[in-house]
């Protein structure tokens, strides 16, 4: 009898063996795939926890100022090193002849590290996220703050003074919007 020369036989099993590898070489590129992705989204809400944290910092310290100079009467000299000018001594005393002072512009005063031993500018800690700008009017007996970061993140904060405090009216966090790029337009409607 003559046997066949060079034939490979390929058994059932030896077919399963292969679907095996193929199935489970997939899950782990997959499985890569996601865990990046993971990774990206956890960095992205980091980043933004610590933004906030950092703006509700900035507005914590504005508020513990303005509450102190509210009680020794200087409240203008607070508001100027923040940013925000009273020029009247309306203002000072949360009492207004109904002028509009405003510090004219979104900009506002950048606060950034000026100290030699490390300590922040008066206003604001600078974080690893970056300067924090305050910008502000007053209208009447209402003090509008606006602390603002680089990547679009800001805290709006409104009080409104009575004699020697004030009542909190807003404080909002908000991001900026920015768009990306043109985008697919999915509904037409």
């Amino acid at each position: 009898m003559a046997k066949p020369h060079g034939s490979v036989r390929i058994g059932p099993i030896s077919l399963f063996t292969l679907i095996i590898i193929l199935c489970l070489s997939v899950l782990a590129v997959l499985s890569l795939t996601t865990a990046r992705a993971e990774l990206s989204i956890t960095e992205r809400q980091a980043a933004t926890t610590t933004e906030t944290y950092q703006l509700e910092q900035a507005g914590q310290r504005f508020l513990s100022e303005v509450d102190g100079a509210l009680k020794q009467g200087n409240l203008a000299s607070v508001l100027t090193e923040w940013g925000i000018e009273a020029s009247s001594p309306e203002a000072d005393s949360g009492e207004s002849a109904g002028e509009t002072i405003t510090d004219d512009g979104a900009t506002g005063e950048a606060i950034a590290d000026e100290g030699m031993d490390g300590a922040a500018a008066p206003g604001v800690a600078v974080g690893d996220a970056g300067q924090i700008t305050c910008s502000g009017a007053i209208e009447g007996a209402q003090i509008t703050a606006t602390f603002a970061m680089e990547s679009g993140r800001q805290l709006l904060c409104v009080l409104s003074i009575q004699n020697d405090s004030y009542t909190l009216e807003q404080w909002k966090v908000t991001t900026q919007w920015t768009d990306d790029g043109t985008g697919e337009n999915l509904w037409l409607g």
